[in-house]
Formats: C-alpha cells, sequence, structure tokens
C-alpha cells in the first residue's frame, strides 16, 4: 500500500499479514478460512462498524483488524478467535454496533470484552486472565500497531514502546504463542534501535554545532 512497513525486513514477522488493501487482505482471510460463516459476519460488523475510521498511517482502518485476523489464522487460531479479532476494536470505537457482536456468540463477545479497555480496571491483567485467545488476539494486535508506530508522534512512540516492555512479557507468557510473541519482540526492538540511531544523530548535529567557530 506505499506505506514504511519494518516487518517486511524482519524474517520474525513472516508470520504477520502482508500490507495490502482491505478488498485484498479481505479476500485472503475468507479464502483460507473457507469462507467460514462466523469470520464473514464478523467481517461484516467490524467493516461497517470502522467505515470512517482511518489508521495513522492513512489507511483505512478495517485494513488492521484484518491484519491481526490473518495472522492468527497463519498460527492455527480457530473461527470464533479470528471473529473476535476482527471486532476487537468495535466495543471501544463504535460503541453502536455492540449487539451485533454480541449475537456472534458469548465466546466471540466474552473476547473482545476481555480486549476492550474500560479504564475502570487493570487492562493487563484482565486480558491474561481471560486466557490464551485473548492474549494472542492482543499480541497480534500490538504487533500490528508497532509495524505502523512510526506514523505517529514522537512522544506517542515512546510511551507505547515503553509500555510494550513493560506489560507485554506477561502476556506473552500466557499467549504460549512463539511465532507472534518473536514477531512482536522483533518489531520492538527496531523501534527501540531507530530511536536509538535518531538520539545519535541530534548528538553528532548538536555536536558539530557547538564546534563551529564563533
Amino acid at each position: 500500500m506505499g506505506t514504511s512497513d519494518p516487518a517486511r525486513n524482519l524474517p520474525a514477522c513472516r508470520i504477520l499479514a502482508p500490507d495490502l488493501t482491505a478488498a485484498e487482505l479481505a479476500a485472503i482471510l475468507l479464502d483460507l478460512t473457507g469462507e467460514d460463516a462466523l469470520v464473514r459476519d464478523a467481517l461484516e460488523i467490524a467493516t461497517q462498524a470502522h467505515r470512517t475510521h482511518t489508521r495513522d498511517e492513512g489507511a483505512p482502518y478495517i485494513v488492521h483488524p484484518l491484519r491481526v485476523s490473518l495472522a492468527l489464522q497463519r498460527t492455527g487460531s480457530p473461527p470464533h478467535v479470528i471473529a473476535a479479532a476482527l471486532c476487537h476494536d468495535v466495543f471501544e470505537d463504535a460503541p453502536a454496533f455492540s449487539r451485533a457482536v454480541v449475537a456472534l456468540g458469548r465466546r466471540v463477545a466474552d473476547l473482545v470484552e476481555a480486549l476492550t479497555d474500560d479504564w475502570y480496571e487493570d487492562y493487563y491483567a484482565k486480558i491474561i486472565a481471560s486466557g490464551e485467545d485473548a492474549c494472542r488476539i492482543k499480541i497480534s494486535d500490538r504487533a500490528d500497531n508497532l509495524r505502523f508506530l512510526h506514523f505517529t508522534g514522537v512522544g506517542k512512540q515512546a510511551r507505547y514502546v515503553r509500555e510494550t516492555a513493560r506489560q507485554f512479557p506477561m502476556v506473552i507468557e500466557r499467549a504460549n504463542s512463539p511465532e507472534l510473541a518473536g514477531a512482536l519482540q522483533a518489531l520492538l526492538e527496531w523501534h527501540v534501535n531507530r530511536a536509538n540511531d535518531v538520539r545519535a544523530t541530534q548528538a553528532a548535529q548538536m555536536t558539530r554545532q557547538d564546534s563551529r567557530p564563533l
């Protein structure tokens, strides 16, 4: 899609979905899941729920849950987990569609609820307590966000990287998914190295400026 995606050059990220259009990603997902009815219904809900939303990198928001879901499909998650991944932001970002998500069944709705930050409880403790499936969705979600984090402001990048380093070790342990964990860790390291390079460049520029004759 013309964006700068570090996952393209990180071997550990091969499990992640490619950076394609929403239509292309949807076609791949439906093909790989055998046109599963639950996945198809969840995709329709997510597409409608996020139809006016845009990602920081400028893409339609729906590409994000599609990529998250494809990574989970590639690592063997069942249809109800893929459906929950497609709808994982609906309760928080498009509450008008909450009833439609609940209609997908309790297993899907419970996972979406676990992944919804209600700001009143320990968010990551809730995810961990909800089990492997919730943790795997969250890792796939975080990995996809890290892929395009550099399109956000420097302050947000720093906060997001710190939060990932601090909160995700326990999520990774509970998820029991080495492939997703490897992708997340590779992207986290990419951001840490990138930040270090930026600081080194800035320091060198300041040194050159200070060494100029008055």
